[in-house]
């Protein structure tokens, strides 16, 4: 027993211009969430790598930012005003792109 009316969703294959159009958004913001997810924290441990006493010292953890030493500043707040924004480029590109079909 066979409904044809059933659709199938598949996130890598997508099948509409409509689906289309929703995966490639939802993979720009993963792609972007991944980056400042994962990409920031690496920087800051990689420019650490070069203190010579190992303790991550660099021009990141040296810098200050309202008060804050830089790389904690860019991971405490600079990752959540990053995620608000990322909530809008998602609202943004599913206008551009989803709501015109």
């Amino acid at each position: 027993m066979t409904d044809k009316s059933r659709v199938s969703v598949n996130f890598f294959a997508p099948s509409t211009k409509n689906m289309k159009a929703e995966v490639s958004i939802a993979a720009t913001i993963l792609i972007i969430w991944a980056l400042l997810s994962f990409g920031l924290p690496l920087l800051i441990w990689i420019a650490g790598l070069g203190d010579p006493e190992g303790l991550g010292r660099s021009f990141i953890t040296e810098a200050r930012f309202l008060g804050f030493p830089l790389h904690y500043w860019l991971i405490a707040q600079g990752c959540t005003i990053g995620y608000v924004l990322l909530c809008k480029l998602y609202c943004i590109l599913w206008d551009k792109k989803v709501t015109k079909f």
